[in-house]
């Protein structure tokens, strides 16, 4: 079958919802700046909800450097006083919160791709990395929904969403120690839209390839399992640097 280059990329989008296979088929068919779309939500999203968030996430900082400097004797929180009122200032949390987030969906689209790619040839499908790589950003596209619905939360209720996903299960109501939580940390991870994410995962392994459904599902599975624990990393890195 010759993959339609009249496509737009607004229309994939929408087929997305009700014909993820074939829609993912159709990206790595016709990859060629497919990935302006989902790179523009994404960065909209995060503009959006940095907007938005940025005032709330500088008093959630400020608190949380206070909590750290009243550990530290007078005169070593004295020194580090300025230096992390220099860090919690607004253009600060917002120049930072930008490019790590945009750092982070690119190499989240990278590492998706490589992971997938890597499961698949094992598993012995006839797969590119090109492929991979071309249905990434369109894979991502639920954590763009996710900024979004996250900016509304905070523009309706005038607060920070403290316990993402699951986490409310685990959380101890103590920022600092929930920080340092690997079971926080992995409960935060998991929701709709991570579920919609790994729904596209399978639906891209079954679009493109001749996999069966259980051999799908194993590969999205072990996807799930890395993806997540590649997730964790930042938490483990702050546990071995943070007291207590």
């Amino acid at each position: 079958m010759v993959a339609d280059q009249g496509v737009s990329s607004l229309a994939l989008l929408v087929s997305l919802i009700d014909r993820p296979a074939e829609t993912l088929r159709q990206v790595a068919a016709t990859p060629r700046r497919r990935w302006v779309l989902p790179l523009l939500l994404s960065l909209a999203s995060i503009g959006v909800f940095l907007g938005l968030a940025a005032p709330y996430m500088q008093k959630m900082a400020e608190q949380a450097a206070r909590l750290q400097l009243s550990t530290m004797p007078p005169e070593q929180a004295a020194a580090a006083e300025q230096q992390i009122a220099r860090f919690t200032s607004l253009p600060m949390i917002v120049g930072s919160g930008a490019v790590t987030s945009v750092i982070g969906v690119l190499l989240s689209w990278v590492i998706a791709a490589a992971i997938l790619y890597f499961s698949c040839l094992i598993a012995g499908e006839d797969l590119t990395f090109e492929q991979m790589i071309a249905i990434a950003p369109w894979l991502w596209l639920p954590f763009a929904l996710q900024g979004f619905v996250q900016a509304a939360w905070v523009a309706a209720t005038g607060q920070m969403i403290t316990a993402p996903g699951l986490s409310a299960l685990v959380a101890s109501g103590n920022q600092m120690q929930d920080a340092r939580s690997i079971p926080f940390a992995l409960l935060s991870r998991i929701d709709l839209f991570a579920a919609w994410h790994i729904v596209l995962v399978y639906a891209g392994l079954r679009g493109l390839t001749h996999m069966r459904a259980p051999k799908a599902v194993t590969l999205t599975a072990i996807y799930a399992i890395l993806s997540l624990a590649i997730r964790l990393i930042p938490t483990l890195i702050g546990r071995a640097f943070t007291p207590g």
